[in-house]
């Protein structure tokens, strides 16, 4: 019955259970399906990276304040750990590793956010700012964690031809992408454990709303939307 307890005053499970269905839609996008078959086309993949290159240097940012604003000298060392992750290992192991393949210059880039890159990074940005620890990193684990949930879905099939995206698909799959799922959540756990029942339903909505723009990164990308006017 204590182990039974414990479980059930895990938040990030209720912030699990309440996105999954999110999750699903992204894992059924086209996008991602079309991806795993090798048939997307390659300049819908470049489009797709050229974004997610603006999206990381906004992300390498929000980290940062996160961790600066942090309280607790511990969990704020954890934070600059995962920070130095998110600015090193996932830009050079696949983005750069492929940009001259694509046609890319990510030391020059010509090119601006999308209107759903735009509102993913902004919510993002309002959640590390005006709340605390566990809101902001409520609004920022969606990205690792959905990010590995399709790699290692996309994982169970055989790897496309496409180098490209094997290495993609294999990348985060495989979890070098970031920190593992159990360390990001557990430490989000540790962060909102003292938490009240209105800090927890900010929380909430700042996970399902950054699961939701997951999709809409997406669904921009597949469709190498910009702006609507």
């Amino acid at each position: 019955m204590v182990v039974g307890a414990q479980l059930a005053e895990k938040h990030s499970e209720v912030l699990l259970q309440r996105a999954r269905p999110v999750w699903d839609a992204i894992l059924r996008h086209p996008f991602l399906r079309e991806l795993r078959l090798g048939t997307l086309p390659m300049d819908t993949f470049r489009f797709y990276l050229a974004q997610d290159w603006l999206y990381i240097q906004e992300r390498i940012g929000e980290w940062a304040i996160l961790a600066g604003r942090c309280p607790d000298p511990a969990v704020r060392r954890s934070l600059v750990e995962i920070l130095d992750q998110v600015a090193r290992l996932e830009p050079a192991a696949f983005h750069l590793k492929h940009a001259a393949a694509l046609g890319l210059n990510f030391e020059r880039v010509t090119w601006e956010m999308n209107s759903a890159n735009w509102a993913y990074t902004t919510h993002e940005l309002a959640a590390v700012y005006g709340g605390g620890t566990a809101e902001g990193l409520a609004a920022l684990l969606p990205c690792p964690l959905v990010y590995q949930f399709v790699g290692e879905q996309l994982m169970q099939s055989a790897l496309p031809e496409n180098p490209i995206y094997a290495d993609w698909i294999a990348f985060y799959g495989s979890g070098l992408g970031d920190a593992r799922r159990e360390i990001l959540l557990g430490l989000y756990d540790r962060v909102c454990a003292d938490a009240d029942a209105a800090t927890l339903r900010r929380c909430e909505r700042n996970f399902l709303i950054s699961s939701r723009y997951e999709w809409e990164f997406w669904d921009a990308a597949y469709r190498q939307a910009t702006w609507p006017v």
